[in-house]
């Protein structure tokens, strides 16, 4: 089974993914990948529409496989960091290009997930939570951004039969209960 945790930055996908891997023995993967081409983009300060594109196309590329196996398999099961459905929140924004062609461009590359979970929160939160991790910001984690991500993560969530929208302003242990009820449903 195939199964993504998505949401805007700062709404506590790292956390739930490590937490419902575990809990189904899950290998987790993370989008952007230690690939060449993630490490390329996560070093890059201010990446252009095309070499977000072109790197996030790669990485996902590389991913494919993996995913592919996975995908509807009832004994492999990976819960991963984001999918495609970032990609088409974040490449999305500031761009000629509609979130419906950033899917169509990834969904050549990789399978249908399973389930696709979206922690929802609003910015206020979401910048508390980056606030608080000390580090510097990277160049997705800005107002405008988010806001056009979050507003697309919601368009999809009301469209989509596999895609779970779960309220993350809640402890770590409340979101949790409602992602593993959403993951265990598929088995």
């Amino acid at each position: 089974m195939l199964i993504s945790i998505d949401g805007i930055d700062g709404c506590g996908k790292s956390t739930q993914v490590k937490l419902l891997a575990e809990r189904l023995g899950a290998e987790r993967i993370q989008e952007i990948s230690p690939s060449r081409w993630g490490k390329k983009l996560r070093a890059m300060e201010s990446p252009s529409l095309a070499q977000q594109l072109a790197l996030f196309t790669a990485d996902r590329a590389v991913l494919a496989a993996t995913l592919e196996a996975a995908a509807g398999h009832p004994s492999i099961h990976i819960v991963s960091d984001r999918s495609y459905l970032s990609g088409v929140a974040y490449q999305s924004f500031d761009s000629p290009l509609s979130p419906e062609f950033v899917e169509e461009l990834n969904r050549t590359l990789v399978p249908e997930y399973d389930l696709q979970i979206l922690l929802d929160v609003p910015l206020e939160t979401a910048f508390a939570r980056i606030e608080s991790r000390g580090e510097k910001k990277t160049w997705c984690e800005n107002p405008a951004l988010l806001t056009h991500a979050r507003r697309v993560f919601h368009e999809q969530a009301a469209r989509r039969e596999r895609v779970v929208l779960i309220d993350a302003t809640r402890s770590i242990q409340e979101v949790f209960t409602d992602v593993s009820t959403a993951a265990t449903r598929l088995f």
